[in-house]
């Protein structure tokens, strides 16, 4: 026990420090992993290539995923992806047409199946790339369970999977008409006789221009005296607030039922907000230097506020970097990104274009044979996608039940929608402490997460039903495990570590949990192995 606890420790300090530069050593790899095809020369992406691309592209690895990058190619995959229909997340309406606060039953059930429907869409997607899409953009188009109901959460996920591919533009009007993001900053409650500025606010904050203006490859412009040069102005916050006056909850049309307040769809939340004119201010606006004519109704002022936004020399640079940041690199080169910044500028936003130029670009592919990482290229994992890893890993179809809780998936430590405010989880430009090395997600990793994790997977894979429902790997890992740690640890370096799993962290694995209680029940070792694995730079950071 006290070898596994000082593993936790000098394993943590790693994971920390490991985005502030250089390259991860350690001695050479473990030998004889499993899986005969590993370093084929006919495939057209070898084993460790093509783990190291899903742990960009898709919610992580899994060996479907894997072989299908191997046969087709990187290319190959995302044309291949782009092709495929969102999944979608079907909800019946009697999970939400209950009496909110009152009828606790139902309201177990409906909170049940958004958290079951939007782990379970992540994991088990076939449109991974569009998924993890959505999830980049859910860390920044941000909406929360902290201002939104449940039910809202499940149709904002179908929301980002229907526009994770198009135009900005278009998603960014959809956007400002969606009424999850309505609710969540007040654009419903923004009239002309009483301004709401949160949402036109965030809207440039956030969502498109940023603070401060920047070159196209993200390094910031500055004035005669070297200052920072602000992107906008209070005055522009009103002009762009009066422009999105008038938007309301959709119930006029036949089709829609008006919700009553309190209600857990009580903002029609499956249908776009409408404009209602008499609150639309349709006086002359001038936003960022550029006039928008009055007599417009709020559908055309839109139009006007979104071409302004998207065609400012600030977004391309602005979300790229987001993009960019939510895939490969936290800390991309101002080369790197100057180029996916280029292309959404010549594309204006054409998201499918702009991951494609992010996924392929020469830097994000240099290291795709092992022990070539650059210098300060890579991203901590958040919480989110170690979990979504492990388990894709493991070959669930579905994440398995919470064990002694029937009706609960297991869902890891960070949850998508639950940011504790409209600037996420993290800041997008946090830095590892005594470096200029952009690490966002490094601010999550606290004590009670590395005290969470040291015992997560284990109590997720010690019930064997849960396992088998879920639809595991349960009979190979089992095989693994009953063969020898070794064996074991074999299949788990194909699984989780692309093949490269350093000797020192797999023979430390091993020594920790030779005497781990009911080591054998369910896949209880191989949770040990996976939560000891959560600590380490090996499985924590994709470089």
């Amino acid at each position: 026990m006290k070898f596994k606890l000082a593993f936790i420790c000098i394993s943590a300090l790693m994971l920390l420090s490991a985005c502030g530069g250089g390259e991860l050593t350690g001695a050479s790899n473990l030998v004889g992993q499993v899986g005969s095809d590993l370093g084929r020369t006919e495939n057209k992406a070898t084993h460790f290539a093509a783990s190291r691309f899903l742990e960009q592209a898709s919610m992580g690895p899994s060996p479907e995923s894997v072989a299908q990058v191997k046969a087709l190619g990187i290319e190959g995959w995302i044309t291949a992806q782009l092709k495929i229909p969102p999944t979608l997340i079907v909800t019946d309406p009697s999970l939400y047409d209950y009496a909110l606060n009152i009828d606790k039953p139902a309201d177990d059930r409906l909170r049940n199946h958004v958290d079951n429907s939007n782990t379970n869409l992540l994991i088990n997607a076939d449109d991974q790339l569009r998924v993890r899409t959505n999830w980049v953009l859910s860390n920044f188009l941000v909406v929360s369970l902290k201002g939104v109901l449940p039910y809202g959460l499940v149709e904002y996920q179908n929301f980002l999977q229907k526009n994770a591919f198009g135009q900005y533009g278009e998603l960014l009007k959809a956007l400002t008409r969606n009424p999850s993001m309505g609710d969540y900053l007040d654009n419903n409650k923004n009239t002309k006789q009483q301004l709401n500025e949160n949402y036109g606010r965030e809207l440039m904050q956030l969502f498109s221009v940023g603070l401060f203006q920047l070159n196209l490859d993200g390094s910031p412009k500055r004035d005669a005296n070297g200052k920072l040069i602000e992107t906008y102005s209070q005055k522009d916050v009103i002009e762009i607030t009066r422009a999105l006056t008038g938007w309301d909850w959709d119930h006029a049309t036949k089709k829609n039922r008006n919700f009553p307040n309190g209600h857990p769809n009580h903002a029609n939340f499956g249908y776009a907000m409408v404009p209602i004119s008499s609150n639309h201010d349709m006086g002359e606006k001038i936003v960022l230097g550029t006039k928008i004519p009055a007599g417009q109704d709020a559908y055309k002022d839109l139009e006007s506020v979104v071409e302004i936004l998207v065609t400012h020399p600030n977004t391309a640079p602005f979300v790229s970097l987001r993009l960019i940041q939510g895939m490969t690199t936290s800390n991309p080169s101002n080369a790197y990104l100057k180029r996916v910044a280029t292309v959404f500028k010549d594309t204006k936003g054409n998201l499918a274009k702009v991951v494609t130029a992010i996924l392929t670009d020469p830097e994000a592919r240099s290291a795709d044979a092992p022990g070539k990482a650059l210098p300060n290229f890579g991203r901590i994992k958040e919480p989110l996608l170690i979990f979504t890893s492990g388990i894709r890993g493991l070959g669930c179809k579905v994440s398995p039940r919470v064990p002694g809780k029937l009706t609960e998936s297991a869902s890891g430590t960070q949850r998508q929608f639950s940011a504790p405010s409209v600037f996420n989880f993290f800041p997008p430009n946090h830095r590892t402490q005594g470096t200029n090395v952009l690490a966002p997600e490094q601010k999550l990793l606290d004590t009670e997460e590395f005290s969470i994790r040291s015992n997560y997977f284990t109590n997720i894979l010690r019930e064997e039903s849960n396992l088998n429902e879920a639809g595991c790997d349960v009979e190979i890992f089992k095989a693994a495990q009953e063969f020898s740690d070794e064996k074991l640890l074999e299949l788990m370096n194909n699984r989780f570590f692309r093949g490269a799993l350093p000797a020192t962290v797999g023979m430390s694995m091993i020594e920790a949990n030779k005497n781990l209680w009911n080591r054998n029940t369910g896949l209880r070792l191989v949770g040990a192995y996976l939560d000891m694995a959560a600590m380490t730079a090996s499985y924590g950071v994709s470089k």
